[in-house]
């Protein structure tokens, strides 16, 4: 008995002992290798896309080179963003990893590759490794659906003129210009705003916005000493430097006729809390021998030399007169028009509109290209195809969560009310829709103006935005206009 006991024994420990000498399992036992694990790890040599790269169309394949043949784990743990890529999407050919992910347009992806996805033969684990690219936006603005006058709706344009509005129809769609206000500061008539842009960003906007806001101050009308329209030297600077000049009009008019000559007077709001307003009636302005008529051909008369003397000098203008005539009359129920020139209607405005393109029109005045505002539910004040080049939307963004969102709800609002026969353009607003985000939503608006003042700064548009945006190349900064003098 002690004998079987003892071989009985002895059986068990050299049962012990082999199921002891393989430290994983006694199947491999004869593939055990006391070193595993031991040895250098793959590092990585090269991915695609390459680490940093931006503006990149979208990608489907990727590939990470290790310095060694490699294999995969059957679970890889590959991250890009928030998202696990999956099991099925990963190969391995000799030393590249291979997989598959769909990216979208406009988009910074992150790819982590995490330990223990790749080892080498002796089970040498390649270290977590991650690198970034960033896709281009994809733009989705169809020109196709578009019906665009080949030249201005003045016949007798300039030749400059001509040209100007032909370069702003073969880039809509394709680019945005880039677009500053003039600051209160300049009393409307200087380039403070795209002097401050420059030293922000490094670049000038393409177009500069000046303003007759204080015609019944300067000359001839008035003799104040801090406002002179007759002296265009702020304005020939930027034309001389290759800049688009943009000219818009908030057009003061008298509370009465007894202050007529009184400067102090004249203000262009109807009502508004805490702002200072004139009764003054666009109905009249239209009607011959009313004394408000008389004053707006005046007027009109005196602008009209301003716009000849830029036209000598070879100036062109983007001009934008009469703008929100409508103010918030069609935005909610009860709403009014802001300005004394919407205030009476839109039959008396397009009256308005059309005094001032004729008389203009008789005076010789060929440099401009009109541009007319709407909020999109303001048709009845359109002044008609042959009086609008193109169609500008001002815009401010209530919402902090939508600054910089595409605005192409407004933009498509804008295409029907002509049916896509006019240039469409962000002619003033708040926060500036993001590049990307217009290519994205389709909204790729001719240019983009700020206001001037806070507008300019964050919560609405801070240094990181602007930087991105005046830099990115879909945006077009003065440096990169042509020339059509």
């Amino acid at each position: 008995m002690k004998k079987i006991f003892f071989s009985i024994m002895a059986l068990v420990a050299m049962g012990m002992a082999v199921s002891c000498s393989d430290p994983e399992n006694s199947d491999n036992n004869a593939n055990y290798q006391p070193d595993r694990g031991q040895g250098v790890a793959p590092v990585v040599v090269s991915v695609s896309p390459q680490d940093g790269a931006t503006d990149l169309d979208t990608i489907k394949v990727f590939t990470i080179e290790y310095d060694k043949p490699i294999f995969s784990t059957p679970h890889a743990s590959i991250k890009i963003n928030d998202s696990y890529v999956a099991d099925s999407a990963v190969t391995v050919e000799g030393n590249k990893l291979i997989f598959t992910y769909d990216t979208k347009g406009n988009t910074t992806y992150k790819v982590t590759v995490m330990k223990p996805t790749v080892r080498d033969e002796g089970y040498n684990f390649a270290s977590d490794f991650s690198f970034s690219f960033s896709t281009a936006p994809v733009n989705t603005f169809d020109i196709s659906r578009f019906d665009i006058a080949d030249m201005p709706v003045n016949p007798d344009a300039t030749e400059g003129t001509v040209k100007l509005y032909q370069f702003l129809k073969s880039q809509f769609g394709k680019t945005v210009l880039s677009a500053t206000a003039s600051s209160n500061e300049d009393r409307g008539w200087g380039t403070s705003t795209a002097e401050d842009l420059f030293n922000r960003t490094g670049k000038y906007p393409a177009i500069a916005c000046f303003d007759y806001l204080f015609l019944h101050w300067s000359k001839p009308l008035g003799n104040a000493n801090w406002i002179d329209y007759t002296d265009t030297t702020p304005v020939e600077n930027w034309a001389n430097g290759n800049g688009i000049v943009s000219i818009m009009w908030h057009w003061n008019m008298p509370e009465t006729e007894a202050d007529i000559n009184n400067p102090e007077k004249y203000h262009f709001y109807v009502s508004e809390e805490g702002k200072s307003y004139t009764p003054f009636s666009c109905k009249n302005a239209v009607r011959s021998g009313k004394w408000e008529n008389t004053l707006a051909l005046k007027h009109l008369d005196v602008v009209a030399d301003y716009l000849l003397d830029l036209q000598a000098k070879g100036i062109s203008v983007l001009w934008r007169p009469l703008h929100e005539a409508a103010g918030n009359r069609y935005q909610y129920e009860g709403g009014t028009a802001w300005f004394w020139w919407g205030n009476d209607g839109a039959a008396q405005y397009k009256k308005l509109w059309k005094l001032m393109f004729d008389t203009f029109k008789a005076k010789g005045v060929n440099n401009l290209i009109w541009v007319w505002t709407s909020d999109g539910k303001d048709k009845d004040y359109y002044p008609g195809d042959e009086y609008v080049d193109i169609i500008g939307r001002d815009y401010y963004e209530n919402d902090a969560s939508k600054y910089h969102f595409s605005l192409i709800s407004d933009f498509d609002a804008l295409y029907n009310l002509t049916n896509g026969k006019k240039i469409i353009t962000l002619s003033e607003c708040g926060a500036v829709p993001e590049i990307g985000n217009m290519m994205q939503g389709g909204d790729m608006w001719s240019w983009f103006m700020p206001w001037n003042g806070d507008f300019m700064y964050a919560p609405y548009n801070d240094d990181a935005f602007f930087n991105a945006q005046m830099n990115s190349k879909y945006v077009i900064s003065r440096d990169e206009l042509p020339s059509w003098k």
